[in-house]
């Protein structure tokens, strides 16, 4: 990700198994090849439409004291800070099932004029190599397992927090493990201690699905489906957002029984007083285009924009006759 001025950065070992708990007591002296791998890994959650974003809970969040007492011009307090985070990470870990061992990469940087400091954990991965040793008969190659390899630069953290100085907002991404016999999202709630909400592109997805619900169960037919997914398209990008209960008025306002269902099922996720703010655009890719599959096993993929101009797709359904889709203005074709 370009544009990110890595200021402090530190790595500590939290290792489950024989190692335990190292910490560093130094900063990491990062060279080029070391500088992208990190930029990779911040790029996979800030502004990415994937991560959630959190708020903490000041009243019981031990990260948020720390991090409000640390004060990160100074080398020693953010030293001193970060090994408290991981030495907090490390407890939440060891009373998990199944958390793996990692490295927690501790770092504070620049972006378009905001400080930030990243929590990244990066699990490690197992793979074998060679080990070469002397022995009387000359050189002796093997195959070990090493157990402890950091992931590569374009696999994205499955637990990682961004978070910004200035307000102690917090992005995030995280997964879910065994703790006490039940599944939860330690890292955030145990580790951080702040309240998440879902990821747009997860908020997106669900938009979609609830809205093809709503429409498939009172209208027949596949063109009030297309016309939904196109209001929605229309909706982004008008102001580069999505405005949940705007959406459901456009689409349902007409038919109270309509607007009641699309509220109910918007209210189950908590998502009705909510905006879907869009940081990438290829987020909405999937809006961008419809894709018609047919009983015959025909798939015909139309750019919204295209079925937007009614002058150059005709789509005629007839429960007697059969349907059809009428494709007009073609100057040319070829086979892809």
């Amino acid at each position: 990700m370009d544009g990110i001025i890595i200021r402090k950065a530190i790595l500590h070992i939290l290792d489950n198994g024989n190692r335990g708990i190292v910490l560093s007591n130094s900063l990491l002296n990062l060279r080029d090849e070391q500088m992208d791998f990190i930029h990779n890994l911040i790029g996979k959650i800030h502004g990415n439409d994937n991560s959630k974003h959190g708020k903490f809970n000041p009243e019981t969040s031990f990260i948020y004291k720390l991090i409000q007492d640390m004060n990160e011009e100074q080398e020693e307090s953010f030293i001193d800070t970060s090994q408290e985070i991981a030495k907090l990470l490390f407890s939440c870990i060891s009373n998990a099932e199944d958390v793996p061992s990692g490295d927690l990469l501790v770092l504070t940087y620049r972006f378009e004029g905001g400080k930030y400091l990243a929590l990244l954990k990066l699990n490690y991965k197992s793979s074998y190599t060679q080990l070469i040793n002397q022995s009387e008969d000359g050189v002796v190659t093997s195959l070990i397992r090493n157990t402890t390899l950091l992931p590569s630069a374009s696999t994205r953290p499955t637990e990682a927090a961004i978070i910004k100085l200035s307000d102690l907002s917090i992005r995030l991404v995280e997964k879910k493990y065994t703790v006490e016999g039940a599944k939860v999202n330690y890292f955030s709630e145990s580790f951080l201690g702040c309240n998440t909400e879902l990821a747009s592109k997860k908020k997106l997805n669900l938009l979609d699905r609830i809205i093809r619900s709503v429409t498939t169960k009172y209208y027949d037919g596949i063109t009030s489906q297309m016309d939904a997914k196109s209001a929605l398209l229309k909706d982004y990008m008008e102001d580069k957002e999505i405005d949940i209960e705007g959406v459901g008025a456009k689409l349902f306002g007409h038919s109270p029984e309509m607007k009641s269902e699309y509220d109910e099922k918007i209210e189950s996720y908590d998502m009705q007083n909510d905006y879907i703010k869009i940081e990438n655009d290829t987020t909405v890719k999937k809006l961008e285009k419809m894709v018609i599959v047919t009983d015959l096993g025909i798939e015909i993929s139309i750019p919204t924009e295209i079925y937007n101009r009614m002058a150059d797709v005709e789509i005629k359904e007839s429960e007697s006759e059969g349907s059809q889709v009428i494709i007009k203005n073609i100057s040319s074709m070829h086979l892809k």
